[in-house]
């Protein structure tokens, strides 16, 4: 099943944008919504308080090109909806908000998803108010709410609408990597471009982990059901192979799916396998790791792969408060992170690691504030990503309190060198 090639939200959420700065008289809220059967989609025009938002109608024709994008998500949403065989009834459950942010770091503030590129979550607070509460109340607003941003492509899109349908109407409480791993396997194999190498380099990084590191799903993905190094891959790669292994595989999966309540024992679980699948756990484990032993590691994969398990996007990003050239920190983030056809830039990928170094970084009070804030994700990042090394997060505990205690005294540089080797020592998938 594919979409027809489109554009995406980009374009008319752009030209909106820049034409909306013209009807401040006639538009006085930040966010401009429209409402679909499923949705009521937000732009941002921009100002001092996003928590203002109305529906408009569209009659401008600047809205109109507005509306007309929040009715391709309102395609994308029931496209997932079909492929998933969920029938989401906004009278009973109510119509679903999404706002879609400017830029990467608006959304990411807002949010205070340091690391994520879009998400599904409730209200952030200045979103909440009391219309909002009556709305959720009386079921004409879903507590769920998409976050996205100008640049999300059209596989993030459908991977946040997997969640919102999965949370909605599967009565589950699945482990990550599989309620991650259906949302991205759900949302290559709808996407418009080719999803076969999306799916490839799942396997291809799988691999190469198993290889470098090893891991037990049971234990590291099961049993410690939160995220952790390629809890997307895992899951996407291990959907592939039992969607595969059976005919009637993707019903198959639907229904193991649904059955899966954590936590759950290990007899319980392999129960639940042998029904579905007739063998246990080990049994299609084995029978998976097999298949990726098999598999061709490209170089294009492996290069990818290098770049992920060194973490150099995410330590970018809790760098940003800290550059003396911001504009060109995010110039250079910006090509690294976007891929070619699918292929990484090495030369983008090793210029932006080459540039996160001391010595671009600076600080005052307000930076330090700033970097302060994200040291607290900092924080979750090394307890989330390194809880299979203990010692280390002990490790990191102790410089984060010394963190604080410079921040606490006003001692800039030395906050400024600690917060930077902390990043250079722990946001790494290597240590």
């Amino acid at each position: 099943m594919k979409r027809a090639n489109r554009l995406g939200i980009a374009f008319l959420a752009l030209l909106a944008l820049l034409t909306a700065l013209a009807l401040a008289g006639e538009l006085e809220h930040d966010w401009l919504g429209f409402p679909t059967e499923h949705l009521v989609v937000h732009f941002w025009r921009g100002g001092a308080n996003p928590g203002r938002f109305e529906q408009v109608d569209g009659l401008n024709p600047y809205l109109q090109l507005l509306a007309r994008g929040a009715q391709r998500l309102e395609e994308d949403f029931r496209l997932v909806a079909g492929f998933l065989g969920l029938d989401y009834d906004p009278a009973t459950l109510g119509r679903v908000y999404v706002f879609i942010y400017p830029d990467l770091e608006s959304y990411q503030e807002a949010s205070g998803c340091l690391i994520c590129a879009a998400s599904v979550g409730g209200f952030i607070a200045p979103l909440w108010d009391e219309e909002v509460a009556a709305g959720v109340r009386h079921h004409e607003i879903s507590p769920l709410v998409v976050y996205l941003t100008l640049a999300s492509p059209a596989r993030v899109i459908l991977h946040e609408f997997t969640h919102v349908l999965d949370f909605s109407l599967i009565d589950n409480r699945p482990p990550t990597f599989l309620l991650e791993g259906l949302a991205d396997y759900t949302s290559y194999r709808l996407d418009e471009v080719p999803d076969e190498w999306e799916l490839d380099r799942a396997d291809q990084f799988v691999a190469l982990f198993a290889a470098e590191r090893g891991f037990d799903l049971y234990a590291d993905y099961f049993v410690n059901s939160g995220y952790w190094k390629f809890t997307y891959e895992v899951g996407t790669s291990f959907i592939r192979f039992l969607v595969d292994r059976d005919k009637g595989g993707w019903e198959r999966f639907l229904s193991f799916y649904s059955s899966l309540h954590l936590p759950t024992d290990r007899t319980t679980l392999d129960r639940l396998f042998q029904e579905h699948y007739g063998a246990d756990l080990a049994t299609l484990e084995a029978e998976w790791r097999a298949h990726l032993a098999k598999v061709e590691i490209t170089a294009n994969a492996r290069a990818l792969y290098d770049f992920r398990m060194d973490q150099v996007l995410i330590r970018y990003i809790f760098l940003r408060p800290l550059f003396k050239d911001p504009d060109q920190a995010e110039a250079l983030f910006e090509e690294a992170r976007h891929l070619h056809q699918g292929v990484l830039d090495l030369e983008a990928a090793e210029a932006l690691r080459a540039y996160l170094k001391l010595g671009n970084l600076t600080i005052d009070p307000e930076r330090a504030a700033r970097a302060w804030a994200y040291a607290q994700y900092l924080r979750s990042y090394v307890y989330s990503y390194h809880r299979d090394r203990p010692e280390l997060v002990q490790e990191f505990s102790k410089g984060y309190t010394e963190l604080g205690q410079h921040y606490t005294r006003g001692e800039w540089s030395e906050f400024l060198r600690l917060y930077w080797e902390l990043i250079d020592r722990y946001v790494t998938w290597r240590v």
